[in-house]
This record gives C-alpha cells, sequence and structure tokens, in this order.
C-alpha cells in the first residue's frame, strides 16, 4: 500500500520518469551444497568441497565486507598482529621471477580484495584460524553462457597447500561442456608471520603458474586470481605465459 502512495505521489508531482531507491545487496552468499566433506572441520585433517548456484549479482565484485561470517575477525586479528599489508613490500621481502613481474604490473594487476575474496577468506578462517594454523582454499567460479549466473566451487583440505585441483576441475570441465565459462580460479597465500617467503604474496607460485596456463589452454580460464583477504591479484589469461613454469 505505501508503495502504490509513493508511485501515486510522483506521479502527481509531475515525476513520472523517477524510480524509488533500491537498496543494495549485502555481501553474502546463501547455504552451500556441500559436495564432499570428511575430518574434523577445524582440524589438520578436514576436507571440504562444496559449491554455491547464484545470480550473478554486482556486489559480489564489488569492494563491500561481508555481511556477516568470520572476516571481521580475520581483520582484526590481522591488525593486532601488526603485519605489514602492502603487497608491494610483501613482494620485495621474497624476490622471483613471478613476484617482480607481478611488482611491475601492480598498477593494473593488484586490487583490494573485493566482496567474493572476503567472503571465502572468511569462510576459511572459521573453519581453522590463519594466525594459529595458515591454510589454503581454491574455488573456481563459473559464468553461465547468459552472464546472468555464477557457479562457485570451494575446496580446502586444511592445509598449507591445496595439492591435486582435480577435484575442482573435473566438475568445472563438466560445466564448461555444458556452455559454462571458466571465468576465474582463485586462491590463497595466507599470512605468515615471521616467514617472508610466505607471507601474503599475492604472486603465483611455480605450480600455480603452471596450472593457470594449462587450464587456460584446456578450459579457457579467463583469470587466475590470488588474494591473501586483503589485498589480491587478477592475472589477465593473455598474461599466463610470462610467468616461469615447471
Amino acid at each position: 500500500m505505501r508503495w502504490m502512495l509513493a508511485c501515486l505521489w510522483l506521479v502527481l508531482a509531475g515525476c513520472q520518469t523517477q524510480t524509488l531507491p533500491v537498496a543494495a545487496s549485502a555481501c553474502t552468499l546463501p547455504a552451500p551444497t556441500i559436495l564432499e566433506q570428511s575430518g574434523d572441520p577445524h582440524g589438520a585433517d578436514g576436507r571440504l568441497l562444496q559449491i554455491w548456484d547464484v545470480a550473478n549479482d554486482p556486489v559480489l565484485w564489488s569492494n563491500a565486507d561481508p555481511a556477516d561470517g568470520a572476516y571481521a575477525d580475520f581483520r582484526a586479528k590481522l591488525t593486532r598482529s601488526g603485519e605489514a599489508t602492502d603487497p608491494l613490500k610483501l613482494l620485495a621481502a621474497s624476490p622471483s621471477q613471478a613476484n617482480g613481474l607481478v611488482t611491475a604490473n601492480a598498477a593494473s594487476w593488484i586490487r583490494p580484495a573485493g566482496c567474493l575474496e572476503k567472503l571465502m577468506v572468511g569462510i576459511q578462517h572459521a573453519r581453522r584460524d590463519i594466525f594459529v594454523a595458515p591454510t589454503e582454499f581454491a574455488n573456481v567460479v563459473m559464468r553461465s553462457a547468459d552472464a546472468a549466473r555464477l557457479r562457485i566451487y570451494f575446496f580446502t583440505i586444511n592445509q598449507d597447500g591445496i595439492g591435486r585441483m582435480s577435484p575442482l576441475t573435473n566438475p568445472a570441465l563438466v560445466d564448461h561442456a555444458q556452455g559454462w565459462n571458466v571465468m576465474l580460479v582463485m586462491h590463497t597465500h595466507a599470512f605468515h608471520p615471521g616467514n617472508a617467503l610466505l607471507n601474503g604474496i599475492v604472486s603465483p607460485s611455480i605450480p600455480d603458474a603452471d596450472f593457470q596456463y594449462n587450464f587456460a589452454e584446456e578450459a579457457g580460464l579467463e583469470q587466475a586470481w590470488i588474494t591473501n583477504g586483503v589485498s589480491t591479484v587478477r592475472i589477465p589469461a593473455a598474461e599466463f605465459g610470462r610467468f616461469q613454469r615447471e
């Protein structure tokens, strides 16, 4: 009733072309569908593969903070740790071919972590506190042929690494054969206080670079993202061949 009265007022005021403001979407995801789960969710043997099928909501590509979840706790603990978060300083502390290439392209490749990355980091931090036991997760994000929907896979073995990527790539390849586009692969390089070689470096390792190059060849991967929860490098597929590989 209130909406109808508001519309009537707009017409009477001669403002037929105006629209009522629409609230922005919250940075959140619905409950996922669990495809595989074993071990202790908060222990070193925890393993999880899950998926979201959602609308391609612009908020996921914004810099919004999650509406709920453990990301806020992650940021609070990061602040208390006193760790540096400048991505260029973290890269400079561990010189390598890949780190130099990312640094040289930082202006176009490195961005503040967005809603999607923050949501994923919050999920992993809730499983195992990053500042107690740094661990990694990986995602494959698929986009429907009409770009209206996303299919987001999330995989972790609660370890400081991912190991085989086939739990993610196998279902993604099935989706790709059915017309879905492989929009991006993302994984985390967690903060490791006191260990410059591993400390939140937003750059691909040699195995990472090898994987992203080969997956682009196989399935048309468009971008590779690496995030530490604060900053994210977003490398376009056209640049994959510039990185040192196995």
